[in-house]
């Protein structure tokens, strides 16, 4: 209809509108023609074609829950359907993984989501004047745009009223002073050492990623707090296991917000020796019947490959060695004149034998090993000897450091680490707030700082049968950069 009205409109002589002008204003002619176009524009003979609109805000909002039946807080709970309605489709998100139900059940419920409702069938006997939680985390998500109802629970109670004590803390891998959000957090009652190993815990939680715990609507009471990586059973079964533990007794009535758990490993497992087969002896290669092993031996520097001034010379040899003559070893320098003034060690793997050295920098040095210098448990020798010609690196590749720390407690003997790839580099003792280093490898490090306080160089873990918490790691938020041929200042506070 109005389609053919304005095709209608549009037929008027154009002498009409031209005595109409007349009459009006020259703004009103200016803007006249404005007119016209947008008619002509809103008008034209597509106007039978609708366009829907485009685009339009992301959906950022999780699902809203609108109603709980029974509801939420409930007290004088003894149904065995709970249904949750939402504003919107949702869906369960990695639900084995997020869900936590405190008391812990023997029986699981079954949890599924249809439209917009959830339903959770209670299959377990609830215990009498007990409040239950059951958290969701972040697996409820709406359907199209995958939004999070983060940290939803589900709180009821058997009983009266509704516990409302809490715990918080943080879980810290005491080996590194990092976040360690991968462990589950554990409540026991029983003051019995043995009941993390053989009991189920009564509650539990799991850190977020900064290693943040929270234990919410808990009784009034004494409990044992514990950390453990989650494994399904929960118990502290193998020393091999990441662990952490409270040396106290922890009162909910009390605030309790700032606890810290470091978790260790007790004892690592024990590493096969290079060569050693899957379920063959020790020291002994995979080999074709009747081939007889080889003793090689390679070094870390050669022609081609600077030694480093910090780091001791290593020989690798292809398989553990039994005994070596160090009276054969012959290293000088190139104008052959001999030096004396080092020493070798065989590590404890039996592969590497390690030179330590005070190196000169930008200078050239000679060793030379005969066949049969070192020998493997078979007797057998290395096949043949060799001559090793290399250089020094030079000072100027080396950064020199001027560090100032503060927050260190100097009576808990500190060693600052310098860390790459999760593996310390080098160590050094901090007797006072400044530090001067005149060689460093260039680099981005991390640093630790590590109470070393039985002084013997490195960090010990720890150990709960003796109740020996592992020794104290401070990491350092921030990352280090040194450059080569240059002084870097650094300030460190803790």
């Amino acid at each position: 209809m109005m389609c053919r009205f304005f095709s209608h409109f549009t037929s008027v002589p154009y002498a009409m509108f031209a005595n109409l002008m007349k009459q009006r204003t020259f703004s009103f002619l200016l803007l006249l023609p404005v007119a016209w176009m947008l008619l002509l524009t809103l008008f034209s003979p597509g106007c039978a074609n609708i366009v829907p609109p485009v685009g339009g805000p992301r959906d950022s909002f999780p699902p809203v829950l609108i109603k709980a039946s029974p509801a939420l807080n409930a007290t004088r709970f003894d149904a065995k359907t709970i249904t949750l309605q939402f504003d919107e489709y949702l869906q369960l998100d990695n639900l084995q993984q997020e869900l936590i139900i405190n008391p812990p059940s023997e029986k699981q419920p079954n949890i599924e989501a249809r439209l917009r409702n959830i339903t959770i069938k209670i299959r377990d006997t609830l215990q009498p004047n007990t409040t239950y939680s059951i958290r969701f985390g972040n697996a409820i998500r709406d359907v199209n745009e995958g939004n999070a109802l983060k940290s939803f629970s589900y709180v009821f109670s058997t009983g009266n009223y509704i516990d409302s004590m809490m715990l918080a803390g943080e879980v810290l891998n005491a080996e590194t002073g990092m976040p360690d959000s991968t462990l589950v957090v554990m409540l026991h009652k029983s003051a019995d050492d043995s009941a993390v190993a053989k009991e189920k815990p009564q509650f539990i939680t799991r850190p977020n990623g900064k290693g943040r715990f929270v234990f919410e609507n808990l009784p009034p009471g004494n409990f044992y707090l514990f950390a453990l990586k989650d494994e399904g059973m929960r118990r502290y079964s193998s020393n091999q296991t990441p662990f952490a533990f409270h040396g106290e007794q922890v009162n909910t009535a009390k605030t309790n917000d700032s606890i810290l758990l470091r978790s260790f490993v007790a004892e690592k497992e024990v590493e096969k020796k290079p060569g050693q087969a899957a379920g063959g002896a020790a020291g002994v290669p995979s080999k074709k019947k009747d081939e007889k092993p080889v003793l090689r031996i390679t070094a870390s520097a050669s022609k081609t490959q600077d030694q480093d001034l910090l780091s001791p010379l290593t020989f690798s040899f292809s398989l553990p060695i039994k005994s070596f003559d160090s009276s054969l070893l012959q290293f000088s320098d190139t104008n052959n004149v001999a030096i004396k003034n080092y020493t070798l060690q065989l590590d404890t793997s039996a592969t590497k034998l390690v030179l330590t050295h005070a190196w000169k920098d930008d200078s050239y040095y000679k060793i030379i090993y005969p066949k049969n210098f070192a020998s493997d448990s078979a007797g057998n020798g290395n096949a043949r000897g060799d001559t090793i010609l290399f250089s020094t690196k030079k000072e100027s590749e080396y950064g020199a450091v001027r560090l100032t720390i503060s927050g260190i407690d100097f009576a808990k003997k500190p060693l600052l680490q310098w860390v790459q790839n999760d593996a310390v580099v080098k160590s050094y003792a901090l007797t006072g707030n400044k530090l001067n280093i005149p060689l460093l490898a260039p680099g981005e490090y991390k640093l630790r700082v590590l109470y070393d306080e039985n002084g013997n160089g490195k960090w010990d873990t720890g150990n709960y049968w003796k109740k020996k918490q592992p020794e104290y790691v401070l990491a350092v938020d921030q990352k280090i950069n040194i450059r080569p041929n240059w002084e870097n200042e650094l300030e460190i506070n803790l």
